[in-house]
């Protein structure tokens, strides 16, 4: 990993949102470079377990959760219903961005929420209903704002525009609980 936050990789070995992590601040600006090798191919679920492994032996990272209540959104389900189409096989989750949307392949709602999560720098909790993994296609092109306000664009209401309009999902503002990893303990390694 390559010129990463603590918090970075936190939040992707133990599948939290931004949001859910509490700790000191240098974990979130504080950039390092984590070079680890296993021993054979690993999968993605051993690739976590390890660097919660290693974040623990070289950051001494301990924690403990909470539940708090936080202001954040809940995605639901739209009035004309979704538009989401059920993944195709049973691969592995993969997501790329481009300059104007992302497209998905066999992600969860839970999986898709909290990567809106990430932009939206506020908790997204999956309250649709739906189970199950999808292929998605999300475009923010036609939601862009025309030229003239395009310098200051309203990116919440983009995104919300987007999700109804593409996906049939909507985002509403409410206080959510969440599960919240508290750092109790955490130190910037020393030099190989």
């Amino acid at each position: 990993m390559r010129d990463v936050t603590v918090s970075t990789g936190i939040k992707w070995s133990y599948g939290v949102q931004q949001s859910q992590i509490s700790g000191p601040a240098w974990i979130q600006s504080d950039h390092f470079d984590i070079d680890a090798k296993a021993d054979e191919p690993a999968t993605d679920a051993q690739m976590k377990l390890m660097l919660q492994a290693l974040l623990a032996d070289r950051f001494k990272l301990t924690f403990h959760r909470e539940n708090r209540e936080v202001r954040g959104y809940a995605m639901t389900v739209g009035k004309g219903g979704t538009k989401l189409h059920p993944a195709v096989g049973d691969g592995v989750m993969q997501r790329e961005n481009s300059a104007n949307g992302t497209v998905a392949r066999n992600i969860t709602l839970q999986e898709f929420a909290d990567f809106i999560a990430g932009p939206l720098e506020a908790p997204v909790v999956n309250k649709t209903g739906l189970e199950g993994k999808y292929d998605l296609t999300l475009d923010f092109t036609s939601y862009l704002p025309p030229e003239e306000r395009a310098m200051k664009p309203d990116f919440l209401n983009i995104v919300m525009a987007a999700l109804q309009g593409e996906l049939g999902l909507k985002l509403e503002s409410q206080k959510v609980t969440v599960a919240v990893m508290v750092v109790d303990r955490v130190e910037k390694p020393s030099e190989n």
